[in-house]
């Protein structure tokens, strides 16, 4: 984050997050966040239809509907 003079970042972990790291992040939590793949893939169904017509297209999503039984 220094190196490009920003102020917050986040960082994607694809293959988890050690005890270590979580402890580290949590000294810089208004700096940094970190999120797992999880995270990440969650916030972009979320937020699909926010995003820029030109960033769908890169992130080629379809919406599927699924029937819920309920209780």
């Amino acid at each position: 984050m220094q190196a490009f003079g920003a102020e917050q970042g986040l960082l994607v972990c694809w293959g988890g997050l050690n005890n270590a790291v979580i402890k580290e992040a949590r000294l810089g939590f208004f700096k940094i966040r970190l999120w797992h793949a999880g995270n990440l893939l969650e916030a972009i169904v979320r937020n699909d239809d926010r995003l820029p017509e030109e960033l769908q297209a890169e992130l080629p999503l379809k919406r599927s509907w699924v029937l819920v039984l309920e209780d």
